[in-house]
């Protein structure tokens, strides 16, 4: 720019040459133009050179820059170098690159005065040459604001430290109140004087969610942890068949859907076998409930008084609304986590003293069958008045009301015995369930193997496509070639053991150390050469479930026993279970096959090792049972036993048998080994592959402490008997065989399906395309009211369909939806509407439109079908609808609920 006049700066001054008015050059426009950031001047004719025009300003860069500062800013000696960083710093960083003028201008100046120490005193100096009385007052004010600022940090401190002492005295108080009751609780404990710092140190503390205290829990002030009671039916879903059920497209695939073929409906036939043929006191003691509206906990691991939380249900029942809770049902909101709950389990002050309450130094088994005799035969339970046992009484009250009526109990009138069978069916069902989560299995790697051991894997399974990978202890599983994180949840199974082995002694009032005794072999004392009163109707030892009765034990012993008495009645239990697969396995043989296990072992069953092999115990099996009808019913043709060479069982038939005692022992390790793993704190084995699950497990469990060659493993190896085996067992055969020559069909219905393999609990398989389900379903009839619904449903557990919001299949004010769901869920419906491809679930009494399986090729729903596209099954949603399902965990993944008021 030829015409312009560059500036010239001489000494402290700077002399700003000025543009001529005739100049063509381009400047910045006004702030308050509209038009842009620049503009360009109007252009003049230029004239002849003229001489630059000075102006003295008698100013420096940095009077400039604070005289600028104050314009903008609006008031005199705006800029304060020693409050400029602190002010700065309560409303935006120094460094802002976002701010007005003053802001950027008092950069610039720090900028400078942090270059030079010098620069810094020029800023000072300026700027009180510029405005020589305002740093007079504001030294003054700043004086002023240092005495007030002292003044009003000394008051803090005097009040922080009053405070302090306070707290300093109420804390000694409350700690020595803790320390009485700690001596109290220890002196009432049966332990000696050097055993009782070790308990008081062993006791946990647990901090309360609502006060914040940390402390220990008492029988005068208990504690407890958070959890959510509900009902559920996800184990009576378990099916014999391997593949996934089909949901009916045709007329043709409606009646292959077995709806017989579950677990809830083999239990109610083989609890109608039992209660015809013994007594209704007795046969319950031999099994669990639990299948069908079981009763599930689960907890989100925080802790709370029961006074707390006493005053926190009253605090939401003073609340005018409440956001969907049920606060007179005991339903409420975690104060930390804010997950739903509506119970609290109380926390026992001995939870936390392992093998405190019983030891039991290391013996034979013999001695240790004795002792756990003693044991149960010394059971003694009163009433608990203090606020611990009313916060036990409160709990199973919670777990009692949980479920629905239909499931409680299976008697006209409740006894102490179907109390009982309830109270011990919970404990049941939780390790079940947990057991199902895992995936059916404990096999802890994560391959494409399928979710257990034999069962059919996600990648053949049509239904779910290219979903792999097992969820069997693992944190994540493969969906579409995605790893999907499994979330892990907190146990509270210690906690619930506790609380229902309570209740469990209190209604005992039968023998039980009798059974323990019959099981190991082993007398208290010497028996009488003759019964004169024997028991009638008694269910005999090979027709009970062995799951059941450790349960039952583990109950009624102290919940701390020592670990060898655990050990040795899992020991004895599992004799009992091989004995049991073993008699199960010789009813389907024919009469050859047979012939030749007898043969393999006779004349060897007086010795001791009689009862050490396979060979041993199906030989006493098949010797004891042919003596009665009940093989005949198996085999009506039987042939003429074979004799020379033939008179020999095979390797490979050896090798099947062998299998198939394996696959059905399985579940009641596993059962055995998540017991253990809880009760005492011991990490579960690592196992690397369904085939090792069997070996990894019964070493876990001790049944066998010696290494082996793996050629020479087998299920026998693990046997254990207290006592003579071959005199054990024929004690068991000969109570059997009582029984099956008084009702031989009724012993044949019960044995040849005691044990069974059932797979893990599956949505039903659906087809891919939604127009397949559309075009059958949309003109279906209501199995009960035989009319086309307007909103026609579809049960994806059992395949059913209901009239959804109809009026028409009532009962008792109960429409047909919800009453489904109790009915096939124990209060868990999952429904897809067949006239919207949505998914609606059923909770209790409240439900919840959940989403839709299927969408278009975009990846969008079409709800309602407006849109008309074609709709496809979304496997990865589909996926995550069943894993909800099978964790129970509906309440916590979800929160847009309705009540349905029965209208569903």
């Amino acid at each position: 720019m030829p015409n312009a006049v560059p500036v010239t700066v001489h000494g402290a001054h700077n002399q700003i040459a000025l543009a001529p008015h005739n100049s063509s050059e381009v400047v910045p426009a006004s702030s308050g133009s509209r038009k842009g950031l620049l503009k360009p001047r109007r252009h003049v004719t230029p004239g002849p050179p003229s001489s630059p025009e000075i102006v003295e300003m008698n100013e420096s860069i940095i009077s400039l820059l604070l005289k600028l500062h104050s314009l903008l800013s609006g008031a005199p000696d705006s800029y304060n170098p020693d409050e400029s960083s602190s002010n700065n710093s309560a409303n935006q960083s120094p460094d802002s690159r976002i701010g007005d003028g003053p802001h950027f201008i008092g950069m610039l100046l720090r900028r400078i005065s942090a270059l030079d120490p010098l620069c810094k005193d020029d800023v000072k100096q300026t700027r009180c040459r510029l405005w020589p009385q305002a740093k007079v007052h504001d030294d003054e004010d700043q004086r002023q604001k240092d005495a007030k600022e002292k003044e009003r940090k000394q008051r803090a401190k005097e009040r922080q430290q009053k405070v302090m002492e306070q707290f300093a005295s109420q804390q000694k108080i409350f700690l020595d109140n803790i320390q009485e009751k700690d001596d109290e609780d220890l002196a009432g404990m049966d332990c000696t004087e050097e055993q009782r710092p070790t308990l008081s140190a062993s006791m946990p503390k647990y901090q309360c969610v609502i006060c914040g205290q940390l402390t220990h829990s008492t029988a005068a002030e208990p504690m407890g942890v958070v959890v959510l009671l509900q009902s559920t039916s996800v184990l009576g879903h378990k099916r014999r068949l391997t593949d996934r059920p089909v949901l009916p497209t045709s007329e043709e695939e409606r009646q292959n859907l077995w709806r017989d073929d579950t677990l809830a409906s083999h239990f109610d036939r083989r609890m109608e076998e039992l209660s015809r043929q013994f007594d209704a006191l007795l046969w319950q003691l031999t099994v669990n409930l639990g299948w069908e509206g079981g009763i599930y906990v689960q907890t989100c691991g925080h802790h709370l008084h029961l006074q707390c939380l006493s005053s926190y249900l009253n605090s939401l029942r003073s609340q005018q609304r409440q956001q969907n809770l049920s606060v007179e049902r005991g339903e409420y909101l975690c104060p930390v986590c804010r997950q739903l709950s509506n119970s609290v389990l109380p926390l026992s002050p001995q939870l936390g003293e392992c093998s405190a309450v019983v030891r039991s130094q290391p013996a034979n088994l013999d001695s240790l069958a004795i002792e756990i005799i003693r044991l149960l035969n010394e059971i003694k339970c009163a009433p608990d008045d203090s606020s611990l046992g009313e916060a036990l009484g409160k709990a199973m009250e919670d777990m009692t009301n949980s479920t629905y009526h239909k499931f409680k109990q299976r008697s006209r009138a409740p006894t102490s015995h179907s109390v009982f069978l309830f109270v011990t069916s919970i404990a049941r069902t939780n390790l079940e369930v947990e057991l199902v989560q895992k995936g059916n299995s404990l096999v802890t790697c994560a391959s494409s193997c399928g979710f257990a051991s034999g069962s059919a894997s996600w990648t053949a399974d049509s239904g779910l496509g290219a979903a792999s990978g097992s969820v069997s202890g693992t944190d994540t599983v493969l969906i579409d070639n995605i790893p999907v994180p499994l979330t892990s949840k907190r146990s509270c199974i210690v906690p619930l053991l506790h609380v229902l082995a309570v209740h469990s002694r209190i209604l005992l009032s039968w023998p039980v150390w009798h059974t323990f005794e019959q099981l190991a072999g082993v007398w208290l004392e010497p028996r009488e050469p003759l019964a004169l009163t024997p028991y009638e109707r008694e269910v005999p030892l090979l027709l009970q479930d062995p799951t059941a009765l450790l349960i039952q034990f583990i109950l009624l012993l102290p919940l701390h026993v020592d670990q060898s008495i655990f050990s040795c009645i899992v020991k004895v239990l599992y004799n009992l279970l091989y004995v049991q697969v073993a008699m199960q396995l010789s009813c389907h043989m024919t009469d050859a096959e047979r012939a030749k296990w007898h043969a393999s072992q006779f004349g060897q069953l007086s010795s001791h090792e009689g009862m050490m092999s396979l060979d041993s115990v199906m030989a006493l099996i098949i010797g004891l049972l042919e003596q009665t009808h009940l093989y005949q019913l198996e085999d009506q043709n039987c042939s003429v036993r074979e004799t020379g060479t033939n008179m020999v069982v095979s390797q490979a038939e050896r090798e099947r048998v062998e299998m198939k005692i394996q696959e059905l022992c399985l579940p009641f390790l596993r059962i055995v080994a998540l017991l253990r793993h809880h009760l005492y704190n011991q990490n579960l084995p690592d196992i690397t592959s369904p085939e090792s699950e069997f070996v990894g497990l019964v070493y876990y469990l001790e049944l066998v402490t010696e290494g082996m060659d793996l050629n020479r493993f087998n299920a026998a190896v693990a046997l254990n008997w207290p006592a003579s085996g071959s005199e054990t067992g024929q004690s068991w055969c000969g109570e059997l065989v009582v029984f099956v020559n008084l009702s031989q069909i009724s012993a044949h219905n019960i044995l040849i399906d005691h044990h069974i393999t059932w797979h893990r609990p599956r949505l039903l398989r659906l087809p891919h395309l939604y127009d397949t389900i559309f075009q059958y379903y949309h003109r279906k009839q209501c199995n009960q009211c035989h009319s086309v619904p307007r909103e026609i449903s579809i049960c994806l557990l059992c395949g059913t369909v209901v009239c959804l919001k109809e009026s028409c299949c009532k009962q008792s004010n109960v429409c047909e939806a919800v009453q489904h769901s109790i009915d096939c869920g124990g209060g868990t419906g999952i429904f897809l509407v067949v006239t919207s491809s949505c998914i609606i679930v059923i909770r209790d009494k409240r439900a919840c439109l959940w989403g839709c399986v299927y969408l278009d090729s975009f990846g969008e729903e079409d709800r309602d079908l407006k849109r008309g596209k074609p709709l496809y099954l979304s496997r990865s949603r589909y996926w995550l609808l069943e894993q909800q399902w099978l964790s129970i965990r509906f309440d916590h993944t979800v929160r847009k609920w309705i009540w349905h008021r029965d209208g569903l």
